[in-house]
């Protein structure tokens, strides 16, 4: 996709080690919303920016004070915390957590307290059912749930004074000593209920269980100094001033978490600083020229201050053309057992960034990597997925903002969200394969001039044909084996075809309207567009071949193809979003309770539902009927029941997100 001296010079400079070395630094912070310590790894990065590059810096600073919203978002109030002790006092005595010597101990948001009090255990915590009999009112509960689910109900509905919570093993991993990462995130309306939280060791939580279930008394001394009040979301930037100064390319990561939060997110915020080091290294040294278009590197607080930025700096915002998130990019995957995930646009919104990232993943996988600069020497597992939220390019990727947005995540991590994401698991050679496919993709976007325009739509029209070959592989696999009516299973199939065959030109166009070159490639473009029709039809073909052996098979007469209404739908209900941004998940805490605890259910066994709620309201951004936009959901993610999405639509509706009319 670049000359190959741009690869070479970028595969001589880049570093897994310095990235690393980066991260180290970025990880000593405890770096909570909000908070001071996190303007101090904010302070680091720039310190370090000023020592690699003249990129222009700036700084972005919005209250944090808990007052007033963005959309649905609300604003977060600034956090102090200065010490904090957990000891229990009987049945035995003995410390249980310290915020001096771990400061995940301690949950973030909590308030002043010094006092002593009962322990009730309420196991999950997130249904009413799991407070009947018990009186928790001006007592601690002990959960293994999040604790801001819990905060909610336990402490703010029911009068409990704080929470310790511990989490429970999964399996994969063994570390009688890990932590959970725990916050309360209060409500603006909350803050002089806000309680506190401690977070213990699977050890210690699994002990004081034991305790109640054999009917001892638990008592626990409580001691925390701090406060909620007004503090600021900071946001650095760094930028690299393109030739053409009204287009940008954002590279971006979101600073926080917790001390030592060394994969979530040090690691993606060390990883975007190393990309700033090459890049501005190859300009130095001439191996590159200015770029075209302007490069700005972000880190930022995730979700709160993203939100700020995108609904403050709209002169800045207009000229974004792609982000690139980087989040949780650089441990092991032996040691943590994860796997590195690209996680493409939504298909509501085609581009061929999704293409340019792909490809430079693949080809940096396939690299051999020299074993001397340290770290794994196992083969570097990738996967491409389709859309997921979960981190600040959603944000983006929504129809109101509606910017390209893709991102780098590593996942499952066993050590995901607790006091064992330390350096130590960082991985320089997973770092360096990271970095170089980072730098090589916005490279390919600021120098667009040196791009081979075959390489990447070629890559766009084989895009499809992988989609459509997951659509006519399962087809044939439930109509080959009479799994299901074939009624139903031949006129979704076709559907589903459609919809693969529509993405692959609308990316093509998108391609032209994203690549300056490429507008003027019209025999090419063409070319390929004449591709797609062709597999379309040879897919259609497969299809209907499919279908009319799975007719046979159960003794039901074959439809011809036109009789068929792929556009007519039995459930004659359209939506229409009126939410601005994209949808908070914390908003279903302002469902009433029955529903909310739903939700809570149904999160236990989907963990990725806020996905497909997110690409609901982007296909409902004028009226579209419900089934519709449900069809085009299970084409994406896979089976959904409609069932569900009525129910969601609904909730939505309550909160004033969507209106609902008979279609």
């Amino acid at each position: 996709m670049l000359p190959e001296d741009f690869v070479q010079s970028v595969h001589r400079t880049v570093s897994g080690i310095k990235a690393k070395d980066y991260a180290k630094g970025i990880s000593q912070y405890h770096r909570i919303q909000g908070t001071d310590e996190l303007g101090r790894a904010l302070d680091f990065i720039q310190s370090e920016i000023g020592k690699i590059s003249d990129a222009k810096i700036k700084r972005f600073e919005y209250p944090a004070d808990g007052k007033g919203k963005i959309g649905l978002w609300k604003n977060l109030h600034g956090w102090t915390p200065k010490s904090a002790t957990l000891s229990v006092i009987e049945p035995e005595e003995r410390k249980l957590c310290d915020f001096d010597t771990q400061r995940i101990s301690l949950a973030a948001h909590s308030t002043a307290i010094d006092c002593d009090f009962e322990v009730i255990d309420v196991g999950r915590g997130l249904l009413e059912k799991d407070y009947q009999n018990l009186d928790v009112k001006g007592k601690v509960v002990l959960t293994y749930s999040k604790q801001s689910r819990v905060h909610r109900i336990a402490c703010l509905e029911k009068g409990a004074a704080g929470i310790l919570s511990y989490r429970r093993s999964t399996g994969k991993d063994d570390s009688s000593q890990l932590r959970p990462y725990e916050g309360l995130w209060p409500e603006p309306e909350d803050k002089e209920n806000t309680g506190f939280g401690f977070s213990l060791t699977r050890l210690d939580g699994l002990q004081i269980k034991r305790w109640l279930e054999e009917g001892e008394k638990v008592v626990v001394r409580a001691k925390v100094d701090a406060k909620l009040g007004e503090g600021k979301h900071q946001i650095l930037s760094a930028l690299m001033e393109g030739e053409d100064t009204s287009q940008e390319l954002w590279l971006v990561a979101h600073v926080c978490h917790p001390n030592p939060g060394a994969n979530d997110n040090a690691s993606g915020s060390g990883a975007i600083l190393e990309a700033l080091r090459t890049i501005s290294r190859l300009i130095r040294e001439d191996a590159l020229k200015n770029p075209e278009i302007s490069i700005r590197f972000i880190w930022m607080p995730e979700w709160h201050g993203t939100i700020q930025l995108i609904d403050s700096e709209e002169e800045l915002l207009e000229k974004c053309k792609f982000v690139i998130n980087a989040d949780m990019v650089g441990a092991d995957p032996c040691k943590t057992g994860s796997m590195l995930n690209f996680f493409r646009t939504p298909y509501s919104l085609p581009s061929t960034l999704n293409n340019v990232l792909t490809y430079w993943l693949a080809q940096e996988a396939e690299r051999d990597y020299d074993a001397s600069t340290g770290g794994t020497i196992v083969p570097l597992p990738w996967k491409e997925k389709v859309y997921s939220a979960g981190s600040d390019h959603f944000l983006f990727t929504d129809s109101t903002v509606g910017i390209p947005a893709v991102m780098l995540n590593q996942f499952p991590d066993k050590f995901y969200h607790t006091s064992e994401d330390t350096t130590d698991k960082l991985d320089p050679q997973q770092m360096l394969f990271v970095c170089s496919a980072l730098t090589l993709s916005a490279l390919s976007i600021v120098y667009p001039r040196y791009v081979c325009k075959e390489t990447l739509l070629t890559h766009c029209r084989n895009e499809m044909r992988d989609i459509s070959n997951r659509v006519i592989n399962e087809a044939m696999s439930i109509l080959g084996q009479c799994l299901d009516d074939p009624e139903k299973i031949y006129p979704r199939t076709m559907r589903w075809l459609t919809y693969a065959q529509k993405l692959a030109m609308s990316t093509l166009d998108k391609a032209s309207e994203e690549w300056y070159f490429i507008s003027e490639e019209k025999d090419l473009l063409e070319a390929l567009k004449a591709s797609i029709e062709m597999s379309y039809a040879t897919e259609m073909v497969v299809a209907r071949k499919a279908y009319l052996g799975a007719c046979a098979e159960v003794g039901v007469e074959a439809k011809g193809k036109d009789e068929f209404d792929l556009e007519s739908y039995n459930l004659k209900v359209e939506a229409k979003r009126t939410l601005k941004y994209a949808f908070p998940p914390s908003a279903i805490y302002d469902l009433p309770p029955q529903r909310r605890d739903r939700y809570f259910q149904i999160l236990q066994k989907d963990s990725h539902m806020f996905r497909w709620v997110d690409e609901l309201l982007n296909l409902s951004s004028d009226w579209t009927q419900i089934e519709e936009i449900w069809d085009k959901l299970s084409f994406q993610f896979g089976k959904i029941q409609l069932k569900r999405v009525m129910d969601v639509v609904q909730d939505l509706q309550k909160l004033e997100v969507v209106q609902v009319r008979d279609g």
